[in-house]
């Protein structure tokens, strides 16, 4: 994970099938995640993760990315093999959907805060594909459910922050300081029902969201890498990246100078003979210390 070369963290380029106000392909290239040798269950044909402890668990953000890996596949070579795994995420997203439009996203992990704005707006870009090809009122309404939730407040069970502007950040992980990468996913999943729902309530939250992360960019930036989080962890060399080719998608959907200006900043960082080693021995120091914590609670 460290490297980026782990099974879980392969390179993830911007998206080569998305168009600018159409829903078409994902904004991530996620089609290693169909091909990459991910453990899939052979009864409902959807990825399945393994837990430390062993457990088998459907994780739905591994199965929202499976399916939009798989659309892009499909967009890609037509072959209908895709659209099959494509539709098992979907069935999935729909069977497995709370009531609330929620998805239970880290329930074996952090039973208290198991709700992720990632999620929400993952599986809201999945839904509204679905509907999309098959014109289903089910999957957009599925999806309007899914933002509707992500954009409750955290103080009241959902996964958004507001302050004083409206809304501040949505957060792939409550509780923990704001996630880029998944503040980004985020934004893409609202955006994706914008484009199918004709309702100002969705635009000025995406607004809102995208302007207030081209204010707290600077925020993320440590003069000579990117971090993942608020919380002064930085990122690893596959993170850095996707945050990079985030902003590339960022800047062609929003046409914010801000985006580009943190391209060009956190390009010439990767570029660097001496920021990626800096950068790899905080981050080496930084997950030993979480190690070390962790096994000093189970003792």
């Amino acid at each position: 994970m460290l490297m980026g070369k782990s099974l879980f963290h392969k390179a993830q380029s911007e998206g080569s099938f998305y168009e600018k106000g159409k829903l078409r392909g994902y904004y991530s290239d996620l089609r290693h995640k169909v091909t990459g040798g991910i453990l899939v269950d052979e009864k409902h044909n959807i990825p399945v993760n393994i837990t430390d402890k062993g457990a088998r668990i459907f994780f739905p953000i591994a199965i929202f990315q499976y399916g939009l890996g798989a659309y892009d596949l499909y967009l890609e070579t037509s072959d209908n093999i895709y659209m099959e795994k494509f539709g098992n995420s979907v069935k999935w997203a729909l069977d497995n959907q709370n009531e609330n439009g929620s998805w239970d996203t880290f329930d074996w992990l952090l039973p208290d805060a198991k709700y992720s704005s990632m999620a929400q707006a993952e599986g809201t870009s999945l839904l509204c594909r679905a509907y999309s090809e098959w014109q289903d009122i089910i999957y957009l309404n599925a999806a309007r459910r899914a933002i509707d939730f992500m954009l409750i407040p955290v103080e009241k069970g959902g996964t958004t922050c507001y302050g004083d502007s409206g809304v501040m950040t949505f957060e792939e992980r409550v509780g923990r300081r704001t996630i880029l990468n998944g503040m980004v996913f985020s934004i893409w999943g609202l955006y994706d029902l914008t484009l199918l729902v004709d309702d100002s309530y969705y635009k000025d939250m995406l607004d809102q969201s995208v302007e207030h992360l081209c204010r707290i960019l600077p925020d993320y930036d440590r003069r000579f890498w990117s971090d993942y989080d608020l919380g002064g962890n930085i990122a690893s060399k596959f993170y850095h990246m996707l945050h990079i080719e985030q902003l590339r998608v960022l800047y062609n959907l929003f046409d914010k100078n801000a985006f580009l200006k943190y391209i060009d900043i956190w390009s010439k960082y990767s570029r660097s003979f001496f920021c990626p080693k800096q950068a790899f021995i905080i981050k080496a120091i930084q997950k030993m210390r979480v190690i070390n914590t962790e096994s000093a609670i189970v003792k």
